[in-house]
């Protein structure tokens, strides 16, 4: 035969476009990281490997092919090292993890903003979504994980100078799965919103998406109602001089978006309210203030005040009294409280503090309302057994040319994720290896906890515990806060500020920031007037009375806290979450500044390499061990992989670990053993490991199944061939196989025949009811070697062919490839027609279409299969068959009787075939009977085993395992003689690498030629050499 290209190893890993894993890289450095990068970015390979961190450089257009439901499919079910790197590889990496660890998974997505941590985020989600189940109840689960995107971005992004979609709020969405793998429920925790947007915006930048997408959308009828006009109107969108996106359409979004606000059950009522609410923002913004002559202010003009009281349904009197005045109390508390109340007139300059601040706080608990309602749509199950996957998208670090308190809040929490990072990959990993005895080389990192305690620590006072201190004084201000930063950090490393200075200076990992300090104060107060709690109560609104439902409730006395401390516990919680879930990391780099495609900017990326530690992760992953596990849960993961370990074993677990890695036949450097678990270097060791499991278990699963199968079909079979048989009376001659012939449907291996199941499940689940292999004939009566399949939905004839590809690689790995000829669905099917002699031909007509003549020894049971899902299909028998081969005239074809005919040969538009035997001739069935079942006591032999003081037989399930102690009882009669404890069929049907092809050579076929022997087919792959799955 022909000899298989050999691959050199170090090609396995590369390819024209750089390295997949840069772990693989010849020298590393910083620079020779970008030059990888940047060599990928110029051919559109945009993801890269550092182990199992994934790299994406955003390249800020569309790349075809990249994101296809083809392109997802592939990646569905395969092991990393199989595909080129990709975020759908991770997102399955997680499903799978998750499932079989029965371990909460989560991603950890970072970056620059406009890196590309939205897109990768909802990526994943649309993953996720398609290669789980599809019942009702988790579609919808489904659907609301999906259109919650729409809705999210309208409300939550906008359009800054350095990302037309930036996401200005963080979020942590929790994904409910139950055992089966399906979503049931989750949540949306949501982080920072930037408040200041709405009020300000820089030059160039927008305010949040649903303002445009509303004002141009709107239909006539809220146009009118909501006086609507266009976007330079209106002081909180004018600012920015910015009022489109280029390539994005805000009418299109706009209905995109209210389409997802019917997903999640918001009715047409609650949506007039949203957008009611939104307006009445604008026109707030609107409303400008006049000294009036003392010490006090008035609105400048009252029709504004007007519009602002019809859209929050108030009056004008009470808009106008809360925004010039504020109620100040004074006096006592108590039983005997003597309380007094004044209204003090607001200055100009407190008057438009207070309608921003009414603003910024309408549009911030609108936001949490939407948040809540989405939540209340998917729904969360206080559930013990379910499982999460957690997605983290939070706006990445940024450096303005003036940072506020908004930047230095989200730069702490991004200070706070790359320590979470440092801890998991760096730090833990190297604290690990001294801890299991391991021999270790120390790799120095910039360990950023330094940073991170000069902003959150309490002892010393970190900035955000001084800051509150300035808050609780009276005569608290901006620059007391930072007399107070220059006593308590005078010479630390990570911060500079001088005296009577309005900035201060952070030495943060992804550089030096620097920060106005003039607002912090006021900001990390974030108080809002009782006199604008007061009028939303006094407002008709349910929606407004619903934000702030504390007008309804008395007043509450305690210090409220403050914007800082409420960061500090919400990022703590967060952190804590995180820390409960296997981590997965994506590290998202952004290529320029001026979002433009094929514009690769050395300098800045190679910056971000540095910050982001892709140097020292490197360093980490190539010293040290892409696996560990404690020796108990490893063995009984992999038990099932070796004949010394399974189905018992006497041993310890060190070694049995040792022998079960034994099997693989790995070098003696490819793994070593610690104190409490084994480490395996290379993770292609493990990948093996992985798949050898995955195909001990297969072969157990389908052994078991077919033998528990051979008593559950008796009576469908029986069925079949009372009906076979019984449509052949009278009509057809017979042959003494065919009488006998046991019918099983699966007559090629179809459940682990991968290539076939790929043809037909892209056209959706359809269940296999007949497989054969067959002879068809082309319109000149050629023959030629096909596939027969029957579904419940429809046939398909499948041609095996020659592969064809111009890759040398590909036709050496897959020389013969299926192809579909035809899918005809059964209501296509007009019949079948078969003569009345002993041949095996059958012309199936389709209606509207020609027609297919094959010949296969599985007639009776092909016809009796489809008359089951198709009924009213006809069946004729004629020994003069009429044959629509192509368009046109109809072809006679004709059985004539002849003694040196055989079964059957098909000459000249005549059928030779030998007389058989008389058409009444029947078989002789008998229903089956029935099976006596016996109910086994799966505990027994842990019982016995735990009494007798023996060894570890069976065992208990380990991670992902099917928990079934001692393993499964031995079966008699052909059953497979212990279960495995470590798992059940891989999922979605598809079988490992190396997994039986189907039955042997089929009669007459040369080997390696169509109907040869199988080699085994790789997960979703092709069958390589002889006929795919043969």
């Amino acid at each position: 035969g022909q000899e298989r290209e050999i691959i050199p190893a170090k090609d396995m890993y590369s390819s024209k476009h750089g390295v997949d894993d840069m772990v693989m890289l010849s020298s590393v450095s910083d620079g020779s990281i970008n030059d990888n990068l940047k060599k990928r970015y110029n051919a559109d390979v945009i993801y890269t490997y550092i182990g199992h961190v994934l790299i994406s450089v955003n390249p800020f257009k569309e790349i075809k092919g990249l994101y296809e439901d083809r392109t997802l499919k592939d990646y569905k079910g395969k092991f990393r090292y199989e595909l080129p790197p990709h975020v759908y590889a991770l997102a399955d990496d997680m499903y799978r993890s998750m499932l079989s660890e029965r371990e909460n998974q989560c991603v950890i997505i970072s970056g620059e903003s406009g890196a590309g941590k939205t897109e990768a985020s909802k990526k994943i989600m649309q993953f996720v979504a398609a290669v789980s189940g599809s019942s009702p109840a988790v579609q919808h689960v489904k659907d609301v994980i999906l259109e919650s995107n729409p809705i999210l971005e309208a409300f939550g992004n906008a359009k800054t100078i350095r990302n037309n979609n930036s996401s200005r709020f963080g979020k942590y969405m929790e994904i409910q799965f139950a055992i089966s793998g399906d979503p049931e429920g989750g949540r949306i925790n949501n982080y920072l919103l930037e408040k200041s947007r709405v009020v300000f915006q820089q030059s160039g930048e927008r305010n949040f998406h649903i303002f445009y997408q509303l004002l141009q959308g709107a239909d006539s009828g809220m146009q009118s109602e909501l006086a609507i006009t266009g976007p330079d109107y209106f002081h909180y969108l004018n600012q920015g001089n910015c009022y489109t996106v280029e390539h994005v359409n805000d009418v299109q979004e706009f209905q995109e978006m209210r389409h997802a606000m019917n997903t999640v059950g918001m009715d047409a009522n609650e949506q007039a309210e949203i957008f009611r609410t939104l307006m009445a923002i604008l026109y707030c913004g609107n409303i400008t203030f006049r000294s009036n002559g003392k010490e006090g202010s008035e609105v400048a003009d009252p029709q504004v005040v007007d519009m602002l009281a019809h859209l929050i349904q108030s009056n004008s009197q009470s808009c106008t009294k809360s925004l010039c005045y504020r109620t100040i109390s004074t006096g006592t508390q108590g039983k005997s409280a003597r309380v007094s109340s004044y209204n003090c007139p607001n200055s100009v300059e407190a008057a438009d503090y207070t309608r921003d601040a009414f603003a910024k706080a309408l549009y911030s608990r609108l936001f949490d309302y939407i948040i809540g309602r989405v939540n209340q749509a998917l729904g969360w199950a206080n559930d013990a057994q379910c499982i999460t996957l957690g997605i983290l998208d939070i706006y990445g670090f940024e450096i303005f040319d003036k940072n506020g308190f908004e930047q230095f809040c989200i730069n702490y929490v991004n200070e706070k994720l790359q320590q979470i990072f440092i801890q998991l990959t760096l730090k833990a990993e190297q604290e690990e290896y001294s801890a299991e005895g391991i021999p270790w080389e120390h790799i120095d990192f910039f360990n950023n906890k330094i940073c991170c305690d000069l902003i959150e620590s309490k002892k010393p006072v970190g900035l955000l515990a001084l800051l509150d201190d300035t808050c609780n004084f009276p005569k608290g201000d901006d620059p007391k806060f930072l007399q107070k930063i220059v006593e308590t950090h005078t010479g630390h490393a990570h911060l500079a500020a001088a005296p009577g200075s309005a900035e201060f200076v952070i030495r943060h990992y992804a550089g030096e920031v620097t920060y106005y300090c003039m607002g912090f104060v006021d900001k990390n107060k974030d108080l809002l007037n009782n006199d604008l709690i007061d009028l939303a109560h006094c407002t008709n609104s349910w929606l407004l009375q619903a934000l702030f439902p504390e007008a309804k409730t008395s007043s509450d006395k305690r210090r409220p806290t403050t914007a800082g401390f409420k960061i500090k516990e919400s990022i703590n919680q967060l952190t804590a979450a995180l820390e409960m879930c296997h981590p997965h990391y994506i590290r998202c780099i952004k290529p320029n500044d001026r979002k433009q495609a094929n514009n690769y900017n050395n300098g800045m990326c190679e910056h971000q390499v540095k910050y982001l530690g892709l140097l020292e992760n490197v360093r980490v992953r190539r010293a040290g061990y892409a696996y560990r596990q404690f020796y108990d849960k490893f063995f009984y993961r992999y038990r099932v992989c070796s004949s010394q370990t399974w189905p018992s074993w006497s041993g310890d677990h060190q070694s049995a670990a040792e022998a079960i890695i034994s099997v693989l036949g790995v070098e003696r450097g490819a793994y070593i053993k610690g104190r409490t678990k084994i480490f395996i270097r290379a993770p292609e060791t493990l990948f093996a490991l992985e798949e050898l499991r995955e195909r001990k278990v297969y072969i157990y699963a389908n052994q078991i199944q077919s033998f528990f199968m051979r008593f559950s079909m008796q009576n469908y079979y029986y069925t079949i061939q009372l009906t076979g048989n019984q449509k052949m009376q009278g009509q057809k001659e017979r042959r003494r196989l065919s009488l006998e012939r046991p019918f099983k449907g699966d007559y090629i291996g179809y459940r682990e025949n991968f290539p076939l199941k790929a043809i037909v499940e892209a056209n959706g689940r359809e269940k296999l009811a007949f497989g054969d292999r067959i002879n068809k004939y082309h319109p000149g009566l050629k023959k030629a070697r096909a596939v027969l399949l029957l579904t419940a939905g429809a046939v398909y004839c499948i041609t095996i062919d020659k592969n064809k590809d111009k890759d040398k690689l590909a036709r050496a790995k897959k020389p013969w490839i299926y192809l579909c000829e035809r899918r005809v669905p059964l209501q296509n099917l007009r019949g079948l027609t078969l003569t009345n002699s002993a041949d095996n031909f059958v012309a199936i007509h389709v209606t509207g279409d020609f027609d297919l003549l094959v010949e296969t020894r599985r007639k009776t049971e092909f016809m009796a299969t489809l008359l089951k899902y198709a009924p009213s299909v006809s069946i004729q028998f004629s020994d003069n068959m009429q044959v629509n081969l192509k368009k046109g005239k109809p072809v006679p074809i004709i059985a004539v009787r002849d003694p040196k005919g055989a079964i059957g040969v098909l000459k000249s538009k005549k059928i030779l075939v030998a007389p058989g035997l008389d058409r009444n001739t029947q078989p002789n069935l008998q229903p089956p009977a029935a099976v006596p079942t016996v109910t086994i006591d799966p505990y027994s032999a842990a019982r016995s085993g735990a009494q007798s003081g023996g060894g570890i037989t069976g065992g208990r399930g380990g991670p992902g395992s099917a928990n079934v102690r001692g393993g499964s009882p031995s079966l008699t009669r052909g059953g497979v003689r212990g279960a495995p404890g470590g798992g059940s069929a891989p999922r979605g049907g598809a079988a490992p690498r190396g997994a039986p092809g189907g039955p042997g050579p089929a009669r007459g076929a040369p080997r390696g030629g169509p109907g040869g022997p199988g080699r085994g087919a790789p997960r979703g792959r092709a069958a390589p050499r002889g006929a795919p799955g043969y």
